[in-house]
């Protein structure tokens, strides 16, 4: 019979197995969600640290003098201060009117000397001067004083339109004055006329001498007297400001086509890229069909080539609305948007040319710029002066330096490389100069940069688990555990967070939950047979993994059912103890029952076990119940005890009558007829439930009689009373039978016998009435002669 349902089972597992096989279903990569991206975050000019800024000459690589780059306020600024242009130019005195001859022109060496003749110089020539402005004029004086001056001085002074200045005076020197192969002696005169080109010719400079008598100190020596003159002059020249920043840890918003795929017509596809099979032919290429990113929008097509002129290539594009029906070809020319739609294709004409990629750009990537240019702009060539935007080192935009605020926005999905995940964006600024030498102040300030087009798509995908194989389990086993989410992973939800559901097509077998990430079977009790169980795993925005698999439970032959006893059941030696015992089996009618004492019996129809133990102590019974096939066993644990047994055996009384008011000896016998020795036994004595006496035995041995004396006055109006005596009432002594110790006694009491005491009774006798009348008159005699005043006595 439990063949042939094994075998059921497994031709149902079979079945279930072909019509319903394994499976795990992953449903299709879904877009969770879609955000923009910010693909220049730096624009902001918040973080300097972001930028490489500099500045150099034009067309070379040394340092700008008058060109700043730097981020700072939120701001990109190339700024780019020039002074005034000016140049200091020598003019040297051409005669002397007092022949001084060795002391003018430029200093050569060749000098006039004196020790008290004046020396003059004159007639300065700055014809070559005078077409620019005068800034400052400054003396220059190559002279030489060897010693020391302590009484003579040297005095230089100066002859002009305007009348006559002593310019310097040398005395008390503590040495030589050396302004010869030192540099000259310098004056400054800027401040001391209007000067005019014709005064600075005709200035004249008297270099005196002067002796204080006596022998000279020293000697004047004279090699060169000139003029410094600093003069605006023109200028022009080039300077370059510099910043650049690189993004990086995002993918560029293009999408490349494949130029393996699609369709083409005298094209193939070589180690350059896509060219014409013949050469001088022309050959056409058609893309697999492209869609629009999840949520985003196709913007421009862009190619880039290996080989040939971009003019020997042409775009046309398809565009469908469905993805499905296309319309026919139109041209799109080059860095033209393509037209709303949900699907395109395109297609490539070339002729002596070769393709290397050709890609689409999406949400049109586009570069904005807003910022000014504020300043003098003075002398700034407007020709030369540009600023310059430029991605991935391709120029994007040259823009004129004119004052004045601007916004610009380029798209750049040209520039950018497909697949990149970074790309440079750089500005250059040219301060081209051609001026009269003016001072001029000019600044290139960007105040923000921005390139919009950037999207992120977060794909989530289904969770990923190992497969789990059917199962084969054994009725009433343990059940099983299967590992599964440390067997799972998913791209955007941790373990721990994802959802497991099951389904089970047998609830009657098996019992299926999830406990601590693993799967528990548990099997029914006494159930066998087949399930189906569905595995479902989730994750947090509901996408699924799951599975089926079959659970077979194999029927067995169960052993019997044998309840558990009490943990410790007492006993008594020698005396008989009945347990009772549950047994139960639901696949056998037939069982047989023994035990390893052969003191213990066990009886299956009335459900005991009696045991009958012949030592004290603790002892294990082994209790076997079996059917055809197994058996099952419990231990039954005694706690054999030997006990005594209290028991009143007699009441007596010290006398056989009782009278009212008489006092009585009650007597009680105890013995102990267990097996155990008893001590300190407490003996109750009461009569009708009031305490006369409690009275103690010290020590009873088994079989041993013992006996108390309670004694007690009768009361004078007792009629009838029931003696008892209660051993052990507080049960303090462990006892075989505790029915024994109490035993009561009825007992009539007579009444008591009253004599006639009339005489006696009646009043108080003569004599003692006579004695306490005549004490009382002495009483008041002695308080009246106490309370009465002394006698008056008669004064003389």
């Amino acid at each position: 019979m439990r063949t042939k349902r094994v075998i059921l089972c497994i031709l149902l597992l079979c079945l279930t197995t072909a019509i319903g096989p394994l499976a795990s279903t992953v449903a299709a990569r879904s877009v969770h969600n879609t955000y923009d991206v910010d693909m220049l975050p730096q624009g902001t000019l918040v973080d300097a640290s972001e930028w490489t800024t500099g500045s150099e000459t034009s067309f070379t690589q040394e340092d700008a003098t008058y060109t700043e780059a730097m981020v700072a306020d939120q701001r990109l600024t190339m700024a780019h201060h020039r002074p005034v242009h000016l140049d200091t130019m020598s003019v040297w005195a051409g005669t002397s009117p007092t022949d001084s001859n060795y002391s003018i022109g430029a200093p050569d060496g060749a000098s006039t000397w004196s020790t008290g003749p004046e020396i003059k110089l004159t007639n300065f020539d700055v014809s070559g001067l005078t077409d620019y402005a005068l800034v400052e004029v400054h003396m220059k004086a190559v002279i030489q004083i060897p010693d020391a001056l302590t009484e003579d001085t040297v005095r230089i002074s100066l002859q002009h339109s305007g009348g006559y200045e002593l310019l310097k005076t040398f005395a008390h020197t503590q040495g030589n004055l050396d302004y010869i192969n030192n540099s000259a002696y310098s004056v400054n005169l800027t401040g001391l006329l209007e000067w005019t080109w014709q005064d600075l010719n005709s200035l004249e400079f008297t270099l005196d001498y002067v002796s204080a008598g006596g022998v000279d100190d020293s000697r004047l020596v004279v090699d060169a007297v000139g003029l410094d003159i600093t003069v605006q002059t023109p200028w022009y020249g080039g300077e370059v400001g510099l910043a650049s920043t690189e993004f990086t840890g995002h993918s560029m918003p293009l999408v490349g086509l494949d130029l393996s795929q699609g369709e083409s017509v005298n094209m193939a596809l070589t180690d350059c890229g896509l060219t014409p099979s013949i050469a001088g032919t022309t050959g056409e290429w058609v893309s697999d069909i492209i869609e629009n990113p999840p949520e985003q929008q196709l913007g421009r097509v862009h190619l880039q080539l290996s080989e040939g002129e971009a003019d020997n290539v042409s775009l046309e594009y398809a565009v469908s609305g469905d993805g499905e029906s296309f319309s026919s070809f139109t041209a799109l020319p080059e860095n033209t948007l393509l037209p709303l739609g949900e699907a395109y294709k395109i297609k490539v004409t070339a002729i002596d040319s070769c393709i290397e990629s050709v890609w689409a750009d999406v949400n049109d990537p586009s570069l904005t710029v807003s910022g000014r240019v504020f300043g003098t702009n003075d002398g700034i060539d407007p020709t030369y002066s540009r600023w310059l935007v430029f991605v991935n080192d391709e120029l994007v935009s040259n823009e004129p330096m004119t004052l004045g605020t601007f916004a610009h926005s380029w798209p750049i999905g040209q520039f950018m490389v497909p697949g990149a995940t970074s790309y440079t964006v750089e500005v250059k600024a040219w301060f081209t100069w051609d001026s009269l030498g003016d001072a001029s102040h000019t600044a290139l300030e960007i105040s923000s940069l921005s390139v919009n087009g950037g999207y992120a798509i977060e794909w989530d995908e289904d969770p990923v688990c190992e497969a789990i194989g059917d199962q084969e389990l054994t009725e009433d086993g343990g059940g099983a555990i299967l590992p599964l989410l440390l067997r799972c992973s998913d791209d955007r939800t941790s373990n721990e967070n994802l959802l497991v559901e099951f389904t089970n097509s047998n609830e009657a077998l098996v019992e299926v939950d999830l406990t601590e990430g693993e799967i528990r079977l548990k099997l029914m009790p006494e159930a066998n047979g087949q399930s189906v169980v569905g595995v479902k795993v989730i994750d947090e925005a509901g996408n699924m993994w799951s599975q089926s698999f079959n659970l077979l439970v194999n029927a067995v032959d169960d052993a019997p059912d044998l309840g558990e006893f009490q943990s410790l059941v007492p006993a008594e030696r020698d005396e008989v103890t009945v347990v009772n015992l549950t047994v139960s089996d639901r696949d056998s009618t037939t069982l047989t029952a023994s035990t390893n004492r052969s003191w213990a019996t066990v009886d299956l129809s009335n459900g005991t076990v009696t045991v009958q133990p012949p030592n004290a102590g603790f002892f294990g019974v082994l209790v076997s119940v079996c059917d055809q096939t197994s058996c099952s066993e419990r231990i039954l644990d005694l706690d054999v005890m030997a006990l005594a047994d209290l028991l009143v055996e007699s009441i007596d009384f010290d006398s056989d009558e009782m009278t009212q008011g008489d006092i009585v000896s009650m007597r009680v016998m105890v013995r102990n007829q267990g097996q155990a020795e008893a001590t300190f036994i407490s003996v109750r004595c009461q009569n009708d439930q009031q305490l006369m006496s409690v009275e103690i035995i010290p020590v009873l041995a088994p079989g041993e009689l013992g006996s108390v004396t309670c004694d007690w006055q009768i009361p004078e109006d007792a009629k009838v009373i029931r003696f008892s005596a209660v051993v052990d009432r507080g049960l303090e002594i462990p006892e075989g039978d505790e029915s024994n110790n109490i035993m009561e006694k009825l007992v009539g009491i007579d009444e008591k016998q009253v004599a006639d005491k009339t005489s006696s009774d009646s009043g108080l006798s003569s004599t003692t009435v006579w004695t306490g009348s005549i004490g009382l008159l002495l009483a008041v005699i002695a308080l009246f002669a106490y309370l009465t005043p002394a006698k008056i006595k008669k004064i003389e």
